[in-house]
């Protein structure tokens, strides 16, 4: 794995150094826990960025103008740059025979859905202090709504919101569904390839949903304890500084989207270049959704990514430490 060593150019450096008093009388951190190296989209051993620092609007502009052009169409070897794309359905190859699961919280699926497809809103598989369900809870509710562990499921969710289908697909992976895909595109993007919707909604007859819980999906604190996984904490960057997990990399989980899609091999390669493939990943969050976008997009990339809960670590240790993590801003594409 390359790594990178450069230096902060001046005028970055004196910015950093006139900001450090508000991160630090903000977040509660110790000095010397940061990473001011911590930038990707760099030349190794240059010491210079590769790419001038732009503003956040000029950015935003240049982002959203991209999606503009490519929103209604995946470029033909799409699927092809994930090294494990197998877990991602195009959207013309959905036949009849697939489950399709609308996992989008909200209003949305009363309105239009794809054709055929029933409802499980993501946050059903959660209680009411935002913790994952138990295994048999999370069965019956499957099973309820018509699925079996040998169904094939493609799972969408809404393109206002990241991680609905996310979640859906990792609780599904948990349970031991062998047959699930996560649909390339949303809801908008179905529609703008003329596939077919209707607002009607669609029930199946309840089925019994039996789990074969699967390991490495969601971690426990006695993994996490152990110093066996790379931990990575999407929660907002704040939060990291108040408290996270000992030895944790901060990762913003906006980095791995482009519009309404998980952002493609080539780019995600390079979001994801300082984390070591032969070492398993724990991702958590105090919000699941976002914790399973970024597990899943690492899965994409052929990494062994599990997902955790900070309310369960909280539970075992407390606020947590703030001296021996560093913040790692992953570079945009």
């Amino acid at each position: 794995m390359t790594k990178f060593n450069f230096a902060i150019p001046a005028i970055l450096m004196i910015s950093l150094l006139t900001l450090a008093p508000l991160a630090n009388a903000g977040c509660g951190c110790s000095a010397g826990t940061w990473d001011p190296s911590g930038f990707l989209n760099s030349d190794a051993g240059t010491g210079l960025p590769s790419q001038p620092i732009q503003s956040a609007q000029a950015e935003g502009s240049q982002e959203s103008s991209a999606v503009s052009s490519s929103s209604t169409q995946n470029p033909p070897d799409r699927l092809a740059s994930y090294p494990n794309g197998s877990i991602m359905k195009p959207m013309k190859s959905v036949s009849s025979s697939d489950v399709i699961i609308d996992a989008s919280n909200g209003d949305g699926y009363a309105a239009s859905h794809i054709k055929n497809a029933i409802h499980i809103p993501s946050k059903d598989f959660l209680d009411s202090n935002g913790n994952l369900k138990g295994d048999v809870e999370l069965s019956r509710l499957l099973g309820g709504a018509g699925l079996s562990r040998e169904d094939s499921v493609v799972v969408y969710g809404s393109a206002e919101s990241s991680g609905e289908a996310q979640l859906a697909f990792l609780v599904l992976r948990h349970l031991g569904q062998e047959d699930v895909m996560l649909l390339d595109g949303s809801l908008d993007d179905w529609k703008d390839a003329s596939l077919p919707v209707e607002a009607q909604e669609t029930i199946i007859p309840a089925a019994e949903y039996i789990p074969t819980a699967r390991p490495g999906v969601i971690a426990e604190y006695d993994y996490v304890k152990s110093g066996q996984a790379r931990i990575v904490d999407v929660r907002p960057f704040v939060d990291f500084g108040k408290g996270r997990i000992p030895a944790s990399t901060a990762l913003d989980p906006a980095n791995v989207i482009k519009g309404d899609k998980i952002k493609n091999g080539g780019d995600l390669g390079t979001v994801f270049s300082r984390l070591d493939k032969d070492m398993p990943i724990v991702v958590y969050s105090d919000d699941y959704s976002q914790s399973a976008l970024v597990a899943y997009s690492l899965q994409l990339m052929g990494y062994e990514a599990a997902v955790y809960s900070w309310g369960d670590w909280q539970a075992h240790e407390g606020k947590g430490d703030d001296t021996d993590s560093k913040y790692v801003k992953l570079g945009k594409t």
